[in-house]
């Protein structure tokens, strides 16, 4: 962490903008969000797993520091009393690190598996869970998960990380609802295809081996990594949307982001709801005599 303020100079600041956290900052999504906090006048505390990749960042103003989301309790619950010291507060939590690894699902271990499941899941909810105490005492605050909309499209060669999407959509809704006692907001973001650094070579995670017949995966996983940076959407552009949106009074319980994806997820539901009318003799007529 860098240099923390006096109480006083606390106090006066505290009257000043509000304060944004953002992980996964080094690139993308994460590097825009914080941009674009400033642009809006916020304070922005952006972090990253290798903090020298926040250097541009720390130069227009950010203050930026160290944060591993798959950290263990302590070491979170000790991270966010830092970060909060820095300010005296943070009214804003967005949930952005992540990385994506393609390829037919059998392809990668169990412990790959894990290893995904627990940077795009577990570490947003226990990142989130090490901030909720200073939210829950200050009642109020709003959590910003990034999503993404193969959590609901699904995508064949993306079917961990999608899973792993899946119930950060779920959690988020969830949180909607338990942390609205506190006055505390929650939704996710679901992205379409944008042009940042998540399908290049050096953030990319290939299955480690290829089995032959999984051919709509591994066309899928080259076809991504291919158009890598050349994706229709504008990550500045939809960062901007995010900071504006998180400062709504209403919140919204999930927001598709992109063309394509305002036009999927609305889609895939469309084909979800049909169906459960299609099969409803076979799902109905179960109840006791």
């Amino acid at each position: 962490m860098t240099s923390f303020l006096s109480h006083n100079e606390r106090i006066a600041i505290s009257q000043m903008s509000k304060v944004v956290l953002i992980t996964g900052c080094s690139s993308g999504f994460g590097k825009h969000l914080a941009e674009e906090g400033l642009a809006a006048g916020l304070r922005v505390i952006a972090t990253a797993r290798k903090p020298e990749s926040l250097s541009e960042l720390g130069k227009q103003g950010c203050h930026t520091t160290q944060l591993d989301v798959t950290w263990d309790e302590e070491r979170l619950a000790k991270f966010a009393e830092e970060a909060v010291a820095v300010y005296g507060q943070i009214d804003y939590l967005i949930n952005n690190a992540g990385y994506l690894q393609s390829g037919a699902i059998e392809e990668f271990t169990h412990e790959a598996n894990l290893k995904q499941f627990n940077t795009l899941f577990f570490g947003l909810v226990n990142t989130t869970c090490a901030f909720l105490p200073y939210f829950r005492k200050q009642r109020s605050g709003v959590i910003v998960n990034i999503s993404s909309q193969g959590g609901t499209i699904n995508v064949s060669g993306g079917g961990m990380y999608c899973a792993a999407k899946a119930a950060v959509d779920s959690v988020s809704d969830t949180w909607s609802k338990e942390l609205a006692d506190f006055d505390i907001g929650c939704f996710s973001v679901q992205p379409g295809a944008f042009a940042t650094s998540v399908a290049t070579d050096n953030n990319l995670i290939k299955a480690p081996k290829t089995i032959e017949g999984y051919n709509t995966p591994h066309e899928w996983a080259k076809m991504f990594n291919e158009r890598a940076g050349h994706e229709q959407g504008d990550a500045k552009k939809a960062a901007k949307k995010i900071i504006t949106v998180m400062q709504l009074e209403k919140l919204p319980l999930r927001l598709p982001l992109g063309e394509d994806a305002a036009k999927n997820i609305p889609r895939v539901l469309r084909e979800n709801a049909n169906e459960v009318e299609e099969y409803k003799e076979y799902s109905t007529g179960t109840d006791r005599d």
